[in-house]
């Protein structure tokens, strides 16, 4: 079981850092591969935090999506 943290949805949603396109092939594996793949309500509740007060709200949706 991996757990997804809230970093990880940062790098998702965020802009081009270092270990995005990283973040995003490991993702992708990890799907491909169906690894079970866990987060909590805590996780998202640093989403909602982060992006608004960051006012970026617009980057809530995605991340959540993201996690679906």
């Amino acid at each position: 079981m991996i757990f997804i943290d809230s970093n990880i949805l940062k790098y998702l949603i965020g802009s081009e850092l270092p270990n995005k396109g990283r973040t995003v092939l490991i993702l992708e594996r990890l799907v491909r591969d169906e690894a079970p793949l866990v987060t909590d309500a805590e996780t998202l509740q640093e989403i909602l935090h982060r992006y608004t007060a960051i006012v970026r709200r617009d980057a809530i949706q995605p991340a959540y999506d993201a996690l679906r």
